[in-house]
């Protein structure tokens, strides 16, 4: 393994258990149906990620960002995170990249103590669900991850990553050694130096 200095984690299935901060929100607002469709037209190629973001944040719009928040802060952590997590802030700059919501994403940036976090970012105004900025696509990973590593001043070799789904071969395929934990994908085995199967981040230790 190269000389790692920053861990780069995936965060939903990963740092968080569950479905993940979209579909919970939908979930909770029963707009469920309209999602799967949003993401059928993604899938096929029909829209960008951008227009799928748009389209599912449209179906919240003038929602009371509380209820929001109240959705997303039954998400639990990951088992073992609350001890794999501090044990790893001792050697390494750690830092989450996510395709999620930031009111989660930053919620467990800050529980944690972690370094840094991107995600996407809702738009409030008057307390309400206005919009969404997209700044992690599902391609766009990798491409973050390069840039993170400038700005720690490092280069992409220098940090791992840990993720368990597609949108993270990109950060995989950047980083100098990277672990896909409890992974949905077969692709997400095949692209990543080392594999965790069951959700006990504590067993990523090992490697680090």
């Amino acid at each position: 393994m190269p000389d790692i200095k920053l861990i780069a984690f995936d965060l939903e299935g990963v740092l968080v258990d569950g479905c993940g901060s979209w579909t919970e929100v939908h979930k909770g607002l029963d707009t469920v149906k309209e999602a799967d469709a949003n993401a059928r037209e993604y899938y096929d190629g029909k829209i960008t990620f951008n227009e799928w973001a748009q389209r599912d944040v449209k179906l919240w719009e003038g929602i009371h960002i509380e209820k929001i928040c109240k959705i997303l802060n039954k998400i639990k952590l990951m088992k073992g995170a609350s001890y794999a997590i501090p044990k790893l802030k001792r050697k390494y700059k750690l830092v989450i990249i996510s395709g999620g919501l930031d009111i989660l994403v930053n919620r467990i940036r800050d529980k944690l103590y972690m370094d840094y976090a991107l995600a996407n970012e809702l738009i409030v105004k008057n307390n309400k669900v206005a919009g969404i900025k997209t700044t992690v696509d599902f391609y766009g990973k990798g491409y973050l991850l390069r840039k993170i590593a400038n700005d720690f001043g490092m280069s992409p070799k220098e940090c791992a990553s840990v993720g368990d789904y597609l949108n993270d071969v990109p950060m995989f395929e950047a980083s100098g050694f990277s672990v896909a934990f409890n992974p949905k994908h077969q692709a997400v085995v095949d692209s990543a130096d080392e594999v965790v199967y069951g959700k006990d981040l504590r067993k990523i230790l090992e490697f680090f």
